[in-house]
């Protein structure tokens, strides 16, 4: 059956979306669970909210580009079999990279997966042109993204030392614990994870003087960029029922307190921070209620300014502060309280 010109146009609009739609699937677990957010990246780097529309209307592009290949009549078969292989083949390692760099995390991998991906889109435009130069010419825009892509891609590469070796590379091999319960490899340097009793050890339990209440804490931070001043937390006990009045900003020089659910659990959490002798210094008290009480915990972490150091410091530390997760902290400490 012989399908007229407008059904083309759909056909092609619409293979050409799909490859988009494919990488979504794989780009949004990787926005939503705050990987993306962690890395570090350059300058330039567009908002988010950039490139859901951009590569929507590239796609486009490229469906109404294949259309007039599609659609030219007396043209050459073998040039119009290349170019629809070309076509295809640059549509199907668009859709891969996503996997690459957003599912595998392996950002050096997509990189050079790219550098192939633009040889092809050019080889496209060569027999697009021949066939149709209004074709050619709509994939302009396309490798002009594609070369910026590039750019963005190496640059976080390098900006990121620390994943360069990507997520697939860990072999499937487990650890044994004493547990009985298994960890596999993990990191940059597919180390196995930390077995649960290798934790714990970490923590120690500590009976507060005031107050008669014993709690777990960590008794090193494992950071070589963050540090705790005054360790372990303060914790006080307020004979009343637990409120929490929320601030937006420092403007008030009393810091920012707000609402949390940390692992289920309800937090107030105040910051407030101050500069001083090239690093910044933040105090945080965590408020939740126990007992028909208001318990505090209040402590000092200090961080240093990463820009200050060269690189590779500077992005181990800017790592560091990203992956530290304060609130995990306090909510282990909080659960572990006996009175």
């Amino acid at each position: 059956m012989r399908l007229n010109n407008f059904f083309k146009l759909i056909i092609s609009v619409v293979l050409s979306e799909a490859a988009g739609v494919v990488g979504a699937l794989f780009t949004t677990p990787a926005i939503q669970s705050g990987w993306h957010a962690t890395l570090v990246k350059p300058t330039l780097n567009p908002p988010a909210w950039v490139f859901g529309p951009v590569w929507t209307i590239l796609y486009a592009l490229m469906g109404v580009a294949l259309w007039l290949v599609w659609i030219n009549v007396g043209t050459n078969q073998k040039t119009q079999q290349r170019a629809f292989i070309f076509f295809f083949a640059q549509l199907a390692l668009n859709a891969l990279w996503s996997v690459i760099f957003f599912d595998w995390h392996f950002v050096g991998g997509a990189f050079q997966e790219m550098l192939v991906l633009w040889v092809l889109i050019l080889l496209t435009i060569v027999y697009f042109a021949k066939i149709s130069k209004p074709a050619a010419w709509l994939l302009a825009p396309y490798i002009l993204w594609v070369s910026f892509a590039l750019f963005l891609n190496y640059s976080i590469w390098q900006l990121n030392p620390s994943i360069n070796s990507g997520g697939v590379v860990c072999t499937q091999e487990a650890k044994s614990c004493p547990d009985g319960s298994f960890v596999g490899r993990t990191g940059s340097h597919c180390e196995f994870a930390t077995c649960p009793e290798e934790s714990n050890n970490l923590w120690e339990k500590t009976i507060d003087s005031k107050t008669g209440i014993i709690f777990s804490y960590p008794k090193t931070l494992q950071t070589i960029y963050i540090s705790a001043v005054g360790w372990p937390a303060q914790i006080q006990v307020f004979n009343e029922l637990f409120t929490c009045k929320e601030t937006e900003g420092e403007t008030t020089g009393v810091g920012q307190t707000m609402k949390r659910i940390i692992g289920d659990h309800l937090y107030c959490v105040s910051q407030k921070t101050e500069g001083a002798a090239g690093s910044t210094y933040t105090q945080y008290t965590y408020a939740f209620p126990m007992n028909n009480k208001t318990i505090v915990f209040t402590f000092t972490l200090r961080f240093v300014q990463c820009a200050n150091y060269d690189e590779p410091n500077k992005t181990a530390c800017m790592h560091e502060r990203a992956a530290f997760d304060v609130d995990a902290m306090v909510d282990r400490m909080a659960q572990s309280i006996k009175f």
